[in-house]
């Protein structure tokens, strides 16, 4: 089992100061999300985990940063650590900045970019943004076929439903060929079946056990129904608690690879709470 560490909702300084203890205690990876804009009424259900002491798990004032300029400081901060979106919310960026970006974070960070993939769960989100929300699961989708073109491609074209590129360029080149693994989000049908066709891995967020035993067993069979059943599928979990040894047991018997973890409440914490839990989880013993 990996370990992953959530830099959500530290901090700017802070962010820095944890992705930098995270690699020197032996975590693989560091996931920071996305989100553009936050309204005030939000009427969309958050769909992972409920709030506590009955605060909303999401609200209009959570600190969010643009996750590939705070993620490519955090490259230069670091040499070994992996890092992820958690996740890029693709229908609100058009395909060709975003190409851009994700190439720049690979290339800069030598190979260390995990891009992190969903459609988005806040209605009132593309509603300010005045991006057309039932179509968002389509234009996901066509923007990451013009993206693969444009990385790939010496001579990219494209020309689709809702993008039409005539013969362009986009260079240099990601570093990770043919892109950046691809990890999607989310839990719905429609999801699962986009990990499994186009999918380099999956991230599941606020799910019980048993939740995620199954959805790691219905993404295998998923997988092998497209073609793919003999190619790797990275299956992360992020948890808001730490995972105890039969939960880890469980996790590694239903085939996920790393779990994501926040072992703090308070960002003045994260630290020795990272490495309290590199203690139970990392540097246990045999």
């Amino acid at each position: 089992m990996r370990y992953g560490v959530s830099l959500f909702p530290l901090r700017a300084t802070q962010i820095v100061e944890v992705a930098v203890a995270a690699e020197e205690l032996g975590y693989d990876s560091v996931w920071l999300g996305e989100h553009v804009i936050a309204p005030q009424a939000i009427a969309s259900a958050y769909p992972y985990h409920p709030g506590t002491d009955g605060e909303p798990a999401f609200h209009a004032k959570l600190p969010f940063y643009d996750p590939y300029a705070a993620l490519g400081f955090v490259a230069a901060k670091t040499q070994r650590l992996l890092l992820a979106i958690s996740v890029s919310i693709v229908p609100l960026h058009d395909p060709y900045h975003l190409a851009r970006s994700v190439a720049t974070m690979d290339l800069f960070s030598e190979g260390r970019f995990l891009f992190g993939i969903g459609a988005g769960w806040l209605k009132e989100e593309f509603d300010l943004l005045g991006r057309e929300w039932s179509d968002r699961g389509r234009r996901l989708e066509e923007s990451l076929e013009v993206m693969v073109r444009l990385w790939n491609d010496s001579d990219p074209e494209f020309h689709g439903c809702f993008y039409d590129l005539p013969p362009a360029g986009l260079e240099p080149k990601p570093l990770t060929r043919p892109h950046p693994p691809f990890i999607f989000g989310g839990m719905s049908r429609a999801a699962l079946r986009r990990t499994a066709q186009l999918g380099d891995g999956w991230l599941g967020v606020g799910l019980e056990m048993a939740e995620t035993v199954a959805i790691a067993d219905q993404l295998r069979k998923l997988r092998s129904d497209h073609g793919r059943g003999d190619e790797p599928l990275e299956l992360t979990v992020s948890m808001s608690g730490l995972p105890n040894d039969g939960d880890v047991r469980r996790l590694e018997e239903a085939g996920i690879h790393r779990v994501v973890v926040r072992p703090w409440s308070r960002g003045r914490d994260a630290v020795a709470g990272i490495e309290s839990a590199a203690t139970a989880l990392i540097d246990k013993p045999a």
